[in-house]
């Protein structure tokens, strides 16, 4: 009986990453895909930032740049299709692989459900 307990109480704490049906929250996509050079709270201020090539903005300031509104479809095309990051890579292999561009198309609504929780998660992490 407390075999059982045990297996039900571990079996219900598996992380979301172990399942990507059950997808991740954009905070895990955040710190997963972002984080490195972003920083763990989007300042723009992680550990690489001394040896990448360009200097990441602060993420937690889009809105008050954009006059206090969080400009969601720009980060959606931003991230998208890495218009104008060539720090993010090329739109055939970006920094986000397979994460929003899966080759499969079945796995598409995943992907659009994973991207919806970043934008969400960087719209909440605003100053």
């Amino acid at each position: 009986m407390i075999l059982v307990g045990l297996t039900i109480l571990f079996v219900v704490n598996i992380p979301a990453k172990k399942n990507p049906a059950i997808g991740a929250s954009g905070r895990d996509i955040y710190v997963d895909r972002c984080g490195a050079c972003h920083g763990q709270y989007g300042k723009g201020n992680s550990p690489a930032v001394g040896s990448l090539k360009y200097v990441p903005p602060d993420l937690t300031l889009l809105a008050k740049r954009n006059g206090g509104t969080f400009p969601a479809e720009r980060v959606r095309t931003m991230v998208a299709v890495s218009v104008d990051i060539s720090a993010h890579g090329s739109q055939e292999m970006p920094v986000w692989g397979q994460l929003f561009h899966p080759k499969n198309a079945a796995d598409q609504e995943i992907a659009n459900e994973q991207f919806k929780s970043l934008v969400t998660y960087l719209e909440l992490i605003q100053q």
